[in-house]
């Protein structure tokens, strides 16, 4: 049976206040006076912060085991060095979830300065925004709050420039794009469908006042007179529909 002792004679470590190794040692030397076997129903209450936040991001059965707990908190700060440096703005992302990102990760490594971390949350910027950043204002007279305001400002434009863009390429392309051509035109001088007259490749045998009786009507089909005269045709069509190819 484990003696039962006050946790808090553990300091609590969050990744920075001393170094991990030292912070562990302590851990397993108090473990070990009060007969305390398993570390990891001691070393989850006596984190904060990020390394806290390390020990959230384990799975469930990595939690359970004090060797790998102590492995994800010695690499942390190397590991979150990089995911500092490489962080950028991603496109559906908020831009104060950005800038928060940035300061959980500097905060497991060591903590950056106010400067660094405002350098590195403008070089995460869209090419446009940051390059509006460095030409509108003196970014070395501002703090990081004055800096994410104004980033706030300019993606907002940004994101309204593009959609109106976005709506004029739309409309442009749209009425820019040919029609679809129906497939259901009948041609006037063979009578056959999906092709009109001028494209036919039967001999022209048709002329407009011809008497040979070979005049067909596009409206019934039938062979010996115009849609004008067509008995079929009630409204009449004569003033729309084409007028027969001539034999040339």
């Amino acid at each position: 049976m484990a003696d039962s002792f006050d946790v808090k004679i553990i300091p609590e470590f969050d990744g920075t206040s001393q170094p991990v190794t030292e912070w562990f040692e302590k851990v397993e030397l108090v473990c070990k006076l009060r007969n305390v076997k398993d570390l990891t129903t001691v070393v989850p209450l006596r984190l904060t912060g990020g390394a806290f936040a390390v020990f959230q991001q384990l799975a469930e059965s990595d939690k359970k085991e004090i060797e790998k707990v102590k492995s994800a908190l010695y690499s942390a700060k190397f590991t979150a060095y990089e995911l500092f440096m490489a962080r950028r703005l991603k496109s559906d992302e908020v831009v104060d979830v950005y800038l928060a990102d940035l300061r959980r990760l500097s905060y497991l490594f060591g903590g950056v300065s106010d400067t660094a971390l405002l350098c590195a949350f403008v070089a995460g910027l869209p090419d446009t925004v940051r390059q509006l950043l460095r030409a509108g204002t003196r970014l070395e007279a501002m703090k990081l709050d004055q800096v994410l305001d104004r980033a706030r400002v300019l993606l907002r434009e940004e994101s309204s420039t593009a959609a109106a863009a976005q709506m004029r390429w739309g409309a442009t392309r749209s009425r820019d794009s040919p029609p679809t051509r129906r497939q259901d035109f009948t041609c006037y001088n063979c009578g056959q469908p999906n092709h009109l007259a001028r494209d036919c490749l039967m001999p022209r045998t048709r002329r407009r006042g011809s008497r040979s009786g070979r005049v067909t009507c596009h409206y019934c089909r039938e062979v010996g007179h115009f849609a004008a005269s067509c008995p079929e045709n009630s409204v009449g069509e004569g003033a729309s529909a084409p007028a027969p190819s001539q034999v040339l």
